[in-house]
């Protein structure tokens, strides 16, 4: 669950509702600088899929000791890697290639995005549940790419692959979360402009109004593009515990957030 604070209201968007914001992202994604990879499907079956665990948590989110619901950054590390591993082989069940970016992203979920947020923290001094979770990935990683014909899990199409994935990711946390509702800019890094560009691009991203992020550089196809997602908005107060929470957004309309995004 993406939570935020509003004032005297909380927005709140599930995990499975930001990846269809995701996935409209990948079918609008592509310039002459920008190509998709190919093939592009699994991809983008991946994205519309890469936080399916949440699904069933959602169905009854928690409430943290400070009567808030829980942010996504917040759930505790051993129901986080149960919720991801669920959903990764949900998507294993899709096909390889879509399976192989989706455990790349639980796995990078541990790893400081595999590189892109500096470097990773030594796995020995983790938790067990995370190296479990991490090697558990890692040999997954190995025997997908193996029935594909990737020489590795990292080869071009798939590291490509995945950091878009985390680019459409990011933009959506910065449309709902974290940049937009709060003026801040932010970047994504190293985004691909082709499939061989290992290097990739900095993205900045910057408020243009209160629905709306500007792109420099411009990624997407058309000029503008409009980013519409389900959310339910919810009083800022604190919650008695998972009955309460539960009460109150069987009681509270669905309402459709419209953000987008623009040339700089």
């Amino acid at each position: 669950m993406i939570v935020s604070m509003r004032g005297d209201r909380i927005l709140l968007v599930r995990q499975v509702d930001h990846q269809e914001q995701c996935a409209l992202m990948a079918d609008a994604w592509g310039t002459a600088e920008f190509a998709r990879p190919e093939p592009f499907a699994p991809l983008r079956e991946a994205t519309s899929l890469h936080d399916e665990g949440w699904r069933s948590w959602e169905q009854r989110p928690e409430v943290s000791d400070q009567g808030l619901p829980v942010d996504f950054p917040d759930l505790d590390r051993k129901t986080h890697i149960a919720l991801y591993t669920a959903g990764i082989e949900t998507v294993c069940a899709r096909g390889d290639r879509a399976g192989l970016i989706a455990s790349l992203h639980g796995r990078g979920l541990y790893e400081k995005r595999l590189g892109l947020d500096g470097p990773a923290p030594p796995r020995e001094e983790r938790p067990i549940h995370e190296r479990e979770f991490i090697a558990q990935e890692l040999s997954r990683q190995q025997r997908l790419s193996a029935r594909i014909g990737l020489e590795d899990p990292l080869a071009p199409w798939a590291w490509s692959s995945y950091r878009l994935l985390q680019a459409w990711d990011a933009l959506s946390l910065f449309l709902l979360w974290a940049g937009l509702p709060r003026g801040a800019e932010a970047v994504l890094p190293r985004v691909p402009r082709h499939q061989d560009d290992d290097a990739g691009v900095p993205i900045r991203l910057i408020p243009a109004g209160p629905d709306t992020g500007a792109l420099d550089p411009y990624p997407f196809g058309d000029s503008e593009v409009e980013l519409p997602v389900a959310a339910r908005w919810i009083e800022n107060r604190c919650y008695s515990g998972g009955d309460d929470l539960a009460a109150t957004l069987a009681g509270t309309p669905w309402t459709i957030v419209r953000v987008g995004v623009t040339r700089r």
